[in-house]
């Protein structure tokens, strides 16, 4: 499996390069398909683990999100909050600072069961989890990390990580957060009460139901523990080649920038809803 730890320099680049790794992959497994003989290899090795972190804070809406229904737009307005649409399904999100993404892209060819989105949810939260909780026990931290909901992880039943996919016919991209460090006080600023809420949420405002790993008064140094979980979730995932390695690292870069011009960087898009 390939890694990937760059933050490109604006989140609509990170968010279009997000998109452009599953079209790609699955576009070129679809050559595949119908060639004899290929160049990309559908394989283990072509999976990839991303590792990123923007730089401020961002609001990012699921694909069929609503503005109005998800996002406080006077606020982001005011604070020069983007506020920006992804690929994936799932609700409204605020990352930056003290979040880190987490991406995986999984060939169904090489895990044919991962089809099945209830084995696909347990599959990768269960390596998420257990690479979170790696982490925290090598920092003596002894609260127990758990899956919730659907994709959710949880301290203590407080959020501290969701997740959405982008499925394709021979691919699936499945990202989400790990807020270990974030400033809380962002999600109740810049979103509203999300429409649809898992049942262990029990109607709970965001701050009384998200959380950090990382308490506020820790003393442990957030580059130390950011640095241990990716290497713990590089681990996990046996993610070991590096991504300038690659040899459709070309053609992803290629996409991401057609989807930039296209969607990423166009207002409409990011409002059609």
């Amino acid at each position: 499996m390939y890694i990937h730890t760059e933050t490109l320099p604006t989140p609509e680049e990170n968010l279009a390069l997000e998109e452009a790794l599953v079209e790609v992959a699955d576009r070129l497994s679809l050559e595949e398909s119908t060639i004899e003989k290929t160049a990309f290899d559908s394989g283990p090795t072509n999976e990839l683990l991303r590792l990123w972190e923007l730089a401020q804070p961002c609001v990012v809406l699921g694909r069929a999100s609503k503005w109005a229904e998800e996002v406080n737009s006077i606020a982001c307005q005011r604070d020069s909050v983007p506020v920006l649409r992804r690929a994936s399904g799932g609700a409204s999100i605020v990352a930056g600072p003290g979040c880190l993404m987490v991406s995986v892209l999984i060939s169904y060819q090489h895990r044919p069961a991962w089809r099945a989105l209830d084995i696909a949810h347990k599959e990768v939260m269960s390596r998420t989890r257990d690479a979170v909780q790696r982490t925290t026990d090598s920092f003596q931290m002894t609260s127990p990390i758990m899956i919730d909901g659907t994709c959710d992880l949880t301290i203590a039943n407080r959020k501290f990580s969701g997740n959405a996919l982008r499925c394709k016919r021979f691919w699936m991209l499945y990202h989400g957060t790990i807020m270990y460090s974030m400033p809380l006080k962002w999600l109740s600023h810049y979103l509203l009460e999300p429409p649809r809420q898992p049942e262990y949420r029990k109607k709970r405002e965001h701050q009384s139901f998200v959380t950090n790993v990382l308490d506020s008064s820790s003393r442990i140094s957030r580059k130390s523990f950011r640095q241990e979980l990716q290497n713990q979730l590089a681990a996990t995932w046996n993610a070991t080649q590096p991504w300038h390695s690659s040899s459709w690292k070309g053609a992803v870069e290629l996409e991401a920038m057609q989807l930039l011009r296209s969607r990423y960087s166009n207002p409409q898009w990011h409002q059609s809803r």
